[in-house]
């Protein structure tokens, strides 16, 4: 049985399997020491190893969490803050192709792509964390530390919390994008890697660049789909360091990037690991 603490005063149970995963072999080095000892008890069954998505079943809205029950779940890296674009966090999602759940990780750390890179296969000890949201009511289900008293929102995993939690293995994977047309997202893919098909930028926009200098945060550029009529929205951050970078509205194409929320939970956006990952190699659809 999962017994989890809410910290609103009630308890939730949940009953899960555990069949069907592979444990790796501990790496025995220093820095993985904590993972060694971690998958030594997932595979003698002290500790119970579980889905993003099992996981994900027990958040409560606007509820912080306390897990208080020995289990662990695995993922891999699908965001990256090298270009500033994230901030003391990161996304790690079930598979590194066709990726059904994904979850949000939140630390006391900065440029976590040198250890949390893209694609590195990361194991969570979750005894003891958090459920919930960073920004109540945003429905973006993360895991953190603490928790805010005052309004119930997730703190990030302390510096001292973050050894005894957070292990990475040896593994790192190629992440395939998810291929999705504009029409075609929704809040399960909250936090996967996806390409957005058969999209452009407003020819509006040429000449501007990813963020609009008015803007203290974040900035929000429009997306249209060559291939209905939907519309989507890139967010970047005022600090991400291809800020002043010219948006592409020569031509349409894909956009890969993480499937986030807006701050106040309102509307959905992608947010890019880098403008690698923007690629405008088709013909404009207008009109």
């Amino acid at each position: 049985m999962l017994i989890l603490a809410v910290v609103a005063g009630f308890a939730i149970t949940s009953c899960v399997q555990d069949d069907s995963f592979t444990v790796p072999k501990s790496l025995g080095n220093d820095e993985n020491e904590g993972l060694t000892k971690l998958l030594d008890k997932i595979e003698n069954g002290q500790v119970q190893l579980q889905t993003i998505a099992e996981v994900k079943s027990n958040f409560v809205p606007y509820e912080a969490t306390q897990i208080i029950s020995e289990i662990a779940v695995k993922g891999y890296v699908s965001s990256s803050d090298e270009t500033g674009n994230f901030y003391k966090e990161f996304f790690i999602q079930d598979n590194p192709t066709n990726p059904t759940s994904a979850l949000k990780i939140i630390l006391n750390q900065g440029d976590t792509y040198n250890q949390f890179n893209i694609g590195r296969e990361v194991y969570i000890y979750l005894k003891d964390l958090y459920i919930g949201e960073t920004n109540t009511g945003d429905d973006v289900i993360t895991i953190g530390g603490k928790f805010d008293t005052s309004d119930n929102d997730i703190l990030a995993m302390t510096t001292n919390q973050i050894p005894d939690h957070l292990f990475r293995s040896a593994t790192t994977e190629t992440l395939v994008p998810k291929e999705l047309n504009v029409s075609q997202i929704t809040e399960a893919h909250i936090g996967m890697f996806v390409k957005l098909l058969d999209v452009q930028f407003p020819i509006g926009l040429a000449g501007q660049p990813y963020v609009d200098p008015t803007d203290d945060f974040d900035s929000q550029r429009p997306i249209e789909s060559c291939g209905d009529s939907a519309s989507f929205i890139l967010e970047s951050s005022s600090f991400a360091s291809f800020k002043n970078s010219i948006l592409p509205t020569n031509g349409k194409g894909t956009i890969s990037g993480i499937i986030n929320k807006t701050y106040n939970g309102y509307n959905l956006v992608i947010n890019l690991n880098s403008t690698d990952d923007v690629v405008m190699d088709g013909n404009r659809c207008d009109p």
